[in-house]
């Protein structure tokens, strides 16, 4: 198992991030045009531990994503668990960790390529670091 991983420093207070990113998320092709394409609940009628949900996003090229969340209030994370897509050509798993905490957010990518030739996945590190910059601005933006 590999992991990448980043970090974004935020001026946004913790549960205003967290709760922003949550509530916000079905609404990522309406903040991201340029990166997510779609976006649909599949199981569970709002975003909450458990839910299942798909993504089509750009990144090179078109691509989708079926992802089962886990969720911790408390903690302020998340974790999208991919089950379904584009990504499992190239890797046999992926998990997508966002811990939020009081001045940044960490986020970090678990997985393990199905060959040798499967690429880095730190391109996605640099991509949502940038979603998130831009997040925190929106939330700032609104507060």
């Amino acid at each position: 198992m590999a992991v990448v991983s980043g970090q974004v420093e935020i001026m946004s207070p913790a549960d205003m991030f967290y709760g922003f990113l949550k509530d916000k998320l079905p609404q990522l092709p309406q903040l991201f045009p340029g990166i997510y394409k779609s976006f649909k609940i599949l199981e569970g009628n709002e975003i909450r531990d458990g839910s299942v949900i798909w993504i089509e996003y750009e990144h090179g090229s078109k691509m989708t994503v079926t992802e089962r969340l886990e969720m911790n209030e408390s903690s302020k994370s998340m974790n999208f668990i991919v089950i379904d897509g584009d990504v499992l050509k190239h890797y046999s798993s992926c998990k997508l960790k966002i811990q939020v905490n009081t001045g940044n957010v960490e986020v970090a990518i678990e997985f393990e390529k199905a060959t040798e030739d499967s690429p880095d996945l730190g391109s996605y590190i640099d991509l949502l670091s940038a979603v998130l910059i831009q997040l925190d601005a929106l939330i700032l933006g609104s507060a």
